[in-house]
């Protein structure tokens, strides 16, 4: 157990957030993937810790133990919420990590409150074409309704095992079947926020130094060379192999691949 985790909760004008605070030194917000927790990233916290790096990681809302919205938010909306969790700690700057949905949430964030954000690491950007954003948003629902049989568990467990083969371990493939039932039935709020959010724009507008990182089994990887091509001065560091839960399954590689741009 590490003795240094802290659990909290800070009002927002869009609902109570959750987070975890984890260390002592430079801070780091961390912003996970949907339909995930702040729990994505609980194996870096130590690794960090020891590196000098105070580690925050909200839920997002509607995810984990933050409050659920009835109705479904804007990127802007979820980004906004954020520099309330920076208040709450006392923290004027902080560089900041954001992985998939948790990526375009930081570079909003990012966009925002320039004053408040320093360094940048994003990590599967969902920097979609209009075709592939139209196609999401036409499959966004799914039926997470329980039966009788249990075979809404099954069916969800053997579509994450088709996703990620045998590329993660079990235990991460079973985070995630909790974490999306957990959400339930509106988990794909923030996957529709993301899908309509025009991120080339805020990614074209960022001033603040930025490292993009990427592993090849990540599902957004090929992603990599859009942004390289949109910002040239981006920094670039890739991880071979994984899957979607690198961060829970190979946590010190994960860290080392970007710790060293924090440090500089």
């Amino acid at each position: 157990m590490n003795s240094d985790l802290k659990k909290g909760y800070f009002d927002s004008p869009l609902g109570q957030v959750h987070f975890l605070k984890s260390g002592e030194g430079n801070p780091l917000l961390m912003l996970h993937m949907t339909p995930q927790s702040s729990l994505q990233f609980s194996q870096t916290f130590s690794y960090l810790n020891e590196l000098g790096i105070q580690a925050i990681a909200p839920d997002t809302l509607g995810y984990g133990m933050s409050e659920k919205p009835s109705d479904p938010l804007s990127i802007e909306e979820y980004a906004s919420v954020l520099p309330y969790l920076l208040d709450e700690l006392d923290i004027e700057k902080t560089s900041i990590i954001g992985h998939h949905t948790g990526a375009a949430m930081a570079c909003e964030l990012a966009k925002a409150y320039p004053d408040r954000i320093d360094k940048m690491i994003l990590h599967g950007v969902p920097l979609y074409t209009d075709e592939e954003r139209t196609a999401r948003m036409d499959n966004l629902k799914v039926d997470l309704s329980p039966k009788k049989d249990g075979s809404h568990l099954t069916d969800y467990w053997n579509w994450i095992q088709s996703r990620v083969q045998d590329r993660a371990t079990l235990e991460a493939c079973h985070m995630s079947l909790l974490h999306v039932f957990l959400a339930g039935e509106n988990e794909w709020f923030c996957h529709h926020a993301a899908f309509q959010y025009d991120l080339k724009q805020t990614l074209s507008a960022l001033k603040q130094s930025c490292l993009l990182i990427s592993n090849t089994g990540d599902p957004l990887h090929y992603i990599v060379p859009r942004v390289q091509k949109l910002r040239e001065d981006f920094q670039y560091n890739e991880i071979e192999g994984g899957s979607v839960f690198i961060i829970r399954d190979d946590p010190k590689q994960w860290v080392e691949s970007f710790i060293g741009f924090l440090k500089q």
